[in-house]
């Protein structure tokens, strides 16, 4: 019961983590969240950190739904269900946010999960979410999963160890411990290495009659060519794929393949939309490393950009599992702790490495 209790929080916390790298690559919770303001109180507390289920996407009245309106992420009640949408209020409102700030209701495609809830008690983490928002990046949120787990391997992957007639104690770290904590590691940091290449590069224009008096003022409808350059500041080759909405009507290349140090220029061709405006075209550029062939890297990222993250990192994850089995080695103690029983030495370790 203990091992299956150990493995379980193991399996947790990977779970968490892999969520937290899916959520920051795609710009949207997952797991878990907390709320930036106060219109949810008392039910959720600003900065509380509360736990979603992303499955549950056709909620009921009275549920409390995540949903993206523009480029924000918020978390409001479902006051009632109309043939256009959801109906949405926070707890510490008086008005619908489509009374108050005019926001159609909520669509479906909208909805990233459903918060969870206990009987009608809404779990959370008190004000953790504060010291997210202003003391970690994207970056340090996934180091802080990885620490969970690699405490977890630290704490679970180890044992102790007695010797007959003695009431001596051991805690053993054994190598498969080593081999997995060595393993969390480098698979992380291929994940963070892909995601940190990543990117968005804004290209900001003016839609005007008087386009052309200035500089990226244009003429409705009018076709303009703007650059990018992408650097690959990693240490070793990556490719990559570049993207790019309506109105970008080209790109002078939609892939290529950098060592590291280099640069790639890319004219991005737009035509302006009929309606002026101050716009922003946004041109997204992912990158991974060439661990896959190419047709296959092709065929997976043609799916969705996720898709070859999590192909390479099962590739280097099988690579690191026929390494293991290669080695031979499992259960072999690498090193010892022994703690002294008595009153003058008590607690204090001695270290045998083996």
């Amino acid at each position: 019961m203990k091992a299956f209790l150990e493995y379980l929080i193991i399996a947790l916390l990977g779970v968490l983590v892999i969520g937290s790298l899916a959520g920051a690559i795609l710009d949207r919770p997952v797991f878990m969240s907390y709320a930036y303001s106060g219109s949810m109180t008392p039910t959720i507390n600003k900065g509380d950190v509360f736990f979603i289920d992303p499955l549950a996407r056709n909620p009921d009245v009275g549920d409390i739904i995540v949903f993206k309106v523009g480029s924000t992420w918020t978390v409001h009640r479902v006051a009632a269900i109309t043939e256009e949408g959801y109906i949405t209020r926070g707890d510490n409102n008086i008005a619908t946010d489509q009374q108050s700030h005019n926001i159609p209701p909520i669509t479906r495609e909208q909805i990233g999960g459903t918060v969870v809830q206990i009987g009608g008690y809404v779990p959370t983490i008190p004000r953790v979410g504060n010291y997210l928002e202003g003391g970690l990046s994207d970056r340090g949120k996934i180091l802080l999963g990885a620490l969970l787990i690699v405490v977890g391997i630290v704490a679970f992957g180890g044992g102790e160890a007695q010797r007959s007639g003695k009431r001596k104690k051991f805690f053993v770290v054994k190598f498969r411990t080593l081999f997995m904590l060595a393993s969390a590691f480098l698979v992380l940091m291929v994940a963070i290495s892909i995601f940190v290449s990543w990117e968005v590069v804004p290209i900001e224009y003016s839609v005007t009659s008087a386009g052309g008096s200035r500089e990226n003022w244009y003429q409705p409808g009018e076709e303009f060519q703007s650059g990018i350059s992408v650097e690959n500041h990693n240490f070793y080759p990556m490719v990559y794929y570049v993207s790019a909405p309506s109105p970008v009507t080209g790109l002078s290349t939609d892939k290529f393949r950098l060592s590291s140090g280099d640069k790639e220029d890319l004219t991005v061709t737009i035509v302006a939309p009929q309606a002026t405006s101050i716009y922003t075209t946004k041109v997204r550029v992912n990158a991974y490393p060439p661990l896959l062939p190419a047709s296959v890297m092709d065929r997976l990222y043609s799916v969705h950009p996720m898709v070859p993250l999590f192909g390479i990192l099962a590739v280097v994850s099988a690579f690191l599992g026929v390494l293991y089995v290669i080695s031979g080695m499992g259960s072999e103690d690498v090193l010892r702790i022994r703690k002294k029983r008595h009153s003058k030495s008590k607690g204090i370790p001695e270290v045998f490495r083996l």
